[in-house]
């Protein structure tokens, strides 16, 4: 501890980085989760602190501590809010020690197979049952400008709020100027998942399910699983981003459209 190795001090910067982001985003918070309205807090909250530990991993030249940074990351290997973080330290240590059983590990961990789709990727064109009883291919109904694909339930509190409050005034301020919304419900009750569409407003933009709950073909596909969730496609499909949410997102689309 005295006279650290260059490895030990990286080792002891990140403790610091972990403890400082833990108080500033984590330590003593509360969400009431039991109807959902506050999850998204929580899940930008515990970003906030991911985000701390994911610069740190860019940033570190050695591999123990960029590998402990990514495990503190997620605990239980899981990287579905942040694929394109894995996706990067595994391009940075196979260039720098290519031939180490962990950064094998690590790129092992992040194949695509075992990631959701990855910003910069090109979103799978598939064909969705709708909620007209029509069956509608993505290619063809991308937006001029921009394509949201929303996932979301109606038993999902934070999805029927995004519905209400966020997809519906971008609906209406932006579908005339080249935005397209494609939403996706993971549903099994029909009457209730059509009920809610018109409630929210949400029947104004396309919706899509199979209907088979969370066990649906798309989000294999796709590789997600939990919700909200969504990916902003530019006019050739390309993901431009990734589980934008609330005002973040009423600026995104603001300030892509307006350029």
């Amino acid at each position: 501890m005295e006279h650290p190795s260059e490895v030990n001090k990286a080792l002891l910067a990140l403790r610091d980085v972990n403890q400082k982001a833990y108080k500033t985003y984590l330590e003593g918070k509360h969400w009431e989760l039991e109807d959902g309205s506050q999850l998204m807090e929580k899940e930008h909250a515990i970003l906030q602190y991911q985000t701390e530990l994911i610069n740190f991993a860019d940033s570190t030249p050695n591999l123990i501590p960029a590998l402990v940074a990514t495990r503190w990351v997620s605990t239980a290997n899981d990287y579905e809010r942040v694929p394109e973080f894995l996706v990067r330290q595994c391009e940075t240590w196979k260039k720098k020690q290519p031939n180490h059983p962990w950064a094998k590990q690590l790129c092992t961990l992040s194949e695509p197979a075992n990631l959701p789709v990855l910003v910069g990727d090109s979103f799978p064109d598939f064909k969705f049952p709708m909620i007209t009883k029509d069956t509608l291919s993505l290619k063809e109904q991308l937006g001029d400008k921009l394509t949201i694909i929303d996932l979301w339930a109606s038993w999902c509190a934070p999805c029927r709020i995004e519905n209400r409050e966020v997809l519906v005034p971008i609906w209406d301020v932006y579908h005339d100027k080249g935005l397209q919304i494609i939403a996706y419900g993971l549903e099994s009750n029909e009457p209730a998942w059509k009920a809610a569409t018109e409630r929210d407003g949400a029947n104004r933009w396309h919706q899509a399910s199979h209907l088979q709950g969370d066990d649906t073909p798309f989000l294999k596909r796709i590789r997600v699983k939990t919700i909200p969730a969504n990916f902003i496609l530019d006019d050739k499909g390309v993901v431009l981003a990734k589980n934008v949410h609330g005002e973040a997102l009423i600026d995104w689309v603001k300030n892509y459209i307006k350029n």
